[in-house]
């Protein structure tokens, strides 16, 4: 029995296409997604690269995202606002989300927002985001039913999704795309 040759698909060519996309990545970022306060020095934020944790809420699961910590632990007072341009792709409550958006790039990548307590307006899928558009404001929902809040301190969740191919995508660590835009923000009087 002869052995049927198939088409090779180098593991540089596999590179190429993932350096490709996380170039695209880059070249996407715009803003920081949680502005300076103008009006209260001690509305600070912080983060830690937490890429992979455990966590345990649904079942053992690893942390596929960055979460962006409020000095002030108060629902509703940060805004939050689109890194990138793009297109509302998702909208509305996940169990383990809360309240969350979902912003797709013209390059194909998807920034997720999560644990919002509320949006700036009623978003529809499909429309326009321009980067630094206010998106909503951070909160605590999300761990529960529809509605559930305070199951841990108000913290916005920032996930990175970037394409592989037919209907697949990967979470890449945003840690260090945050800490590139940090000094790349907007000021808000909050």
């Amino acid at each position: 029995m002869q052995e049927q040759e198939l088409p090779e698909q180098s593991a540089e060519s596999e590179f190429d296409v993932y350096l490709n996309t996380m170039e695209r990545v880059w070249e996407e970022l715009v803003w920081f997604p949680v502005p300076l306060s103008s009006t209260n020095e001690r509305a600070t934020t912080a983060f830690e690269n937490t890429w992979m944790a455990e966590r345990t809420y649904g079942g053992k699961r690893r942390h596929e995202g960055t979460d962006i910590m409020a000095a002030v632990d108060q629902r509703g007072y940060y805004p939050v606002v689109s890194m990138t341009d793009g297109q509302v792709e998702q909208v509305g409550w996940l169990e383990k989300g809360g309240y969350r958006i979902g912003i797709r790039s013209e390059g194909g990548n998807y920034y997720y927002y999560a644990h919002l307590d509320s949006y700036a307006k009623e978003w529809e899928k499909g429309e326009a985001v321009k980067a630094g558009e206010l998106l909503g404001y951070m909160g605590d929902t999300g761990y529960g039913p529809e509605g559930t809040t305070g199951q841990f301190p108000v913290h916005l969740h920032v996930g990175i999704y970037i394409p592989l191919g037919a209907d697949q995508e990967t979470a890449v660590n945003p840690y260090w795309m945050l800490k590139y835009l940090e000094n790349k923000k907007l000021s808000y009087s909050y």
